[in-house]
């Protein structure tokens, strides 16, 4: 057995337990990431040491050549850069270059993207990461029975469900996947009994998505269910999003005081809600904090400590964060880091529209695409409420994610007929009678 064999098997092993674990385990998670990139390694190792065919070789460097022209390359880079700076202004050194270490995560998106699709393993790691956030619901649904102890197997009960993990990182991660889901679900072109499978797994998840009771989740999925219905412009995703809406008010309508927590609007229930007075507080401490220093802010994870300073007698529950990834990035990192930020995700948005356009209508390339547009707009969407993107377990899934759906760009290429060289495989292009003579946490 070569050192190629060897290391192809045991990434496709890595990649198919980072499916699995996401909805469970930030260690299973980073575990499986490891093993990925070192057998991702070993197999560069390997190909360099080895004399292959010309065609082996020249596929080889055409896979690495699709990496270093993939413009999220440029803009992660740019992003990792731009938060030095405010590493080097805080005044706790040792928290900011841990949080600044956690960009090493984007090696995630680049490990799927560029392997998903040459190993021939997209379609296995679609259906484990759909098969494991399914699993994980039912321990959710568990949790929300009152759980179970049963010889190995102990689950606590909670009201507020979460699976193994926290439930606003549960809450995160699943409506993520939710959306990606949905998108699949929609596609007309699976077969009957994939479809009944699909769907049965969404209308899961759905529920677990509300029994987390997390208001936050509710609006980054209503806003990637838009996204959808607006992409695939199709009368039954307008109607399934029109149900799953409906059913979300009428959960919170029904369970208005949950938990200690109020659900709906303070205008229902006629109390005051302390969780949204809270995040209120930190918002207008993040823009005064920012305000005071916008060009470098007041340094990488000294957001708590200078919050605690201005906060004063406004009662507040925490000072952790500001539930508010784009005023904690301008609180803690200025403009310099802000710009980069928001260069990130415009990057990630043309890449992502520019593929759709190239893709047929239907295909299951297409469709995934359109779950990964809307999944980064439920993503963008709920860091408005949450620091979603600064929790590695939610930002591992969106790096997943992305990386499933672009894996398409990095197709295994086609052997030039008759020459041995190669070139990359291309999205096709849709030319209907119509259009004939023209034309996606870092720290």
């Amino acid at each position: 057995m070569t050192v190629e064999t060897v290391s192809h098997r045991l990434l496709c092993v890595a990649l198919l337990a980072l499916a699995f674990f996401i909805p469970f385990s930030i260690a299973g998670a980073n575990f499986a990431i490891g093993i990925g990139l070192f057998a991702w390694l070993l197999s560069a190792v390997a190909s360099r040491t080895s004399n292959g065919t010309r065609t082996d070789i020249a596929r080889r460097r055409s896979g690495w050549r699709q990496i270093t022209s993939d413009p999220l390359l440029v803009a992660s880079v740019l992003l990792v850069a731009s938060a030095v700076p405010s590493v080097l202004v805080s005044d706790h050194a040792a928290r900011a270059f841990k949080d600044w270490t956690s960009y090493w995560l984007f090696a995630v998106y680049f490990l799927v993207a560029a392997n998903a699709a040459t190993r021939s393993i997209r379609g296995a790691l679609l259906w484990t990461l759909f098969a494991s956030t399914t699993l994980s619901c039912l321990v959710a649904f568990v949790q929300r029975a009152g759980g179970v102890d049963l010889g190995f197997i102990h689950i606590r009960g909670e009201h507020r469900v979460g699976s193994t993990l926290f439930t606003m990182t549960f809450a995160g991660i699943l409506y993520q996947v939710l959306v990606l889901n949905f998108a699949l679900a929609l596609r007309r072109g699976a077969r009957r009994r994939q479809r009944a499978v699909m769907w049965a797994g969404v209308m899961l998840q759905f529920l677990a998505l509300l029994l987390t009771v997390t208001r936050g989740a509710w609006l980054a999925f209503g806003a990637g269910l838009v996204a959808l219905c607006a992409l695939l412009r199709s009368r039954l995703a307008l109607a399934t999003g029109a149900v799953a809406v409906a059913a979300v008010f009428v959960f919170a309508s029904v369970t208005a005081r949950d938990s200690g927590r109020n659900v709906s609007p303070a205008l229902l229930t006629k109390q005051v809600d302390i969780h949204a007075a809270t995040r209120l507080v930190l918002w207008d401490v993040a823009w005064d904090l920012f305000k005071a220093n916008p060009v470098l802010g007041v340094g990488m994870g000294d957001y708590s400590s200078a919050a605690d300073s201005l906060v004063g007698d406004r009662f507040v529950t925490t000072t952790t964060d500001t539930h508010n990834v784009y005023l904690q990035i301008l609180a803690t990192r200025g403009l310099v880091g802000f710009l980069p930020f928001a260069f990130f995700w415009f990057v990630v948005f043309r890449a992502l529209l520019r593929m759709k356009r190239g893709l047929e209508r239907g295909s299951i390339d297409w469709h995934l695409v359109v779950g990964g547009i809307a999944a980064t707009v439920a993503v963008l969407v709920g860091a408005l409420t949450e620091n979603n993107v600064d929790d590695e377990e939610v930002f591992i899934a969106y790096l997943f994610v992305l990386g499933l759906v672009r894996s398409a760009v990095y197709a295994l290429p086609k052997e030039v007929k008759g020459t041995g060289a190669v070139r990359p495989a291309e999205p096709r292009r849709v030319v209907t009678p119509a259009s004939s003579g023209g034309p996606a946490g870092p720290r």
